[in-house]
């Protein structure tokens, strides 16, 4: 499972060419034609997270290079290792559940993170700040209603890991209050 999130990781921005069709769209569709072991939030949860993970690990990597601050650039580094874990772990929640994920982010993804890739070097910070903390938003109250699916090993995962989302937001926070 590493190996396939790493290499996700590495390739993720720009690997995948503009007639190809969205891959969390893909996913969806070839969860819709097979039978999986979870219920269809738990497989959406699984979809979703798994291409905000490597969104996150994307704009981490950005942030650790481009960072204009060491709070930046730490946060970014963050990122990157706990995406790559919570990838792996996903990958895997995926693989017990025939669960269909994507491989690269989502074209959707992808436009904020080529926004963020051309922001100049003044603005590059804001920026940052502004997406993962609407991407942090948006993955708790994702990690909250996971808690209550009814399948138990998806539920156990969000339970076990919101702390640590909530973490990163209330990371972004405090870095924001000094922007």
């Amino acid at each position: 499972m590493c190996l396939l999130a790493a290499a996700a990781m590495s390739a993720c921005a720009s690997s995948k060419p503009p007639e190809e069709p969205d891959s969390v769209s893909t996913a969806r569709q070839i969860n819709q034609a097979k039978s999986m072991a979870v219920s269809e939030p738990a497989a959406k949860f699984l979809v979703e997270m798994v291409d905000a993970r490597l969104m996150d690990y994307e704009e981490g990597q950005l942030a650790a290079r481009r960072g204009s601050s060491a709070a930046i650039r730490d946060y970014g580094r963050l990122m990157m290792r706990d995406q790559t874990r919570l990838l792996s772990r996903l990958e895997l929640l995926a693989l017990e559940a025939q669960v269909t994920v994507p491989a690269v982010i989502s074209d959707d993804k992808r436009d904020g993170l080529n926004d963020l890739i051309d922001a100049e070097p003044d603005d590059f910070d804001k920026r940052f700040i502004r997406s993962i903390h609407i991407d942090h938003k948006r993955d708790v109250g994702a990690f909250e209603k996971a808690t209550g699916f009814s399948d138990a090993a998806i539920a156990e995962f969000a339970r076990r890991e919101l702390p640590l989302i909530q973490s990163h937001l209330e990371g972004i926070e405090t870095i924001r209050k000094s922007y």
